[in-house]
């Protein structure tokens, strides 16, 4: 961990530093902008400096830690944005469901009403929401995924429109 002024851990290390030169910190930057494959001996040459010169910055300095509180926050910031991806996907693929049932259901009522089979669409339409709430939690956000909701929703519209029970 890094450590600022009188020892306490510093929140976001990577910045700048009072104690920094604007050689040393367009250095530093350079170090951590090389990603996973850094090294001393590559910063020193893209900012043309001596290996040795950029070592006893990064020592003085706490590179490696620096660099290494920045790839974690990287790394934690990217996974949480994919989590919160995931779960409003999924929210809204279950609201989607939700919606579907609640259609299928009350059509449902109106046919067992009037004494009325809701014929093979229906079922179909039926076997493809429950495909859709099945898989409520696998659904991508892609353009295949996309078609195949639109062609279930096809279905179920299809079936919601039915007036009679025998086609």
């Amino acid at each position: 961990m890094a450590y600022g002024r009188k020892g306490r851990p510093e929140p976001y290390p990577w910045l700048r530093r009072d104690t920094e030169t604007d050689p040393a910190w367009e250095a530093f930057q350079t170090y951590l902008r090389l990603g996973k494959d850094r090294s001393i001996a590559k910063a020193a040459a893209k900012v043309g400096k001596t290996p040795q010169c950029l070592e006893v910055w990064s020592v003085r300095h706490q590179w490696v830690d620096r660099v290494t509180a920045h790839d974690n926050y990287v790394m934690l910031a990217d996974t949480e944005d994919l989590a919160f991806q995931m779960t409003e996907s999924r929210d809204e693929n279950l609201e989607l469901v939700r919606k579907l049932r609640g259609h299928l259901s009350a059509r449902l009522d109106e046919f067992i009403d009037k004494n009325q089979d809701p014929t093979i669409r229906w079922n179909q339409a039926l076997t493809a929401m429950a495909k859709l709430e099945a898989n409520a939690f696998l659904i991508k956000d892609d353009a295949k995924t996309a078609e195949r909701v639109t062609r279930i929703e096809e279905l179920v519209e299809r079936a919601l429109s039915l007036d009679t029970g025998v086609e």
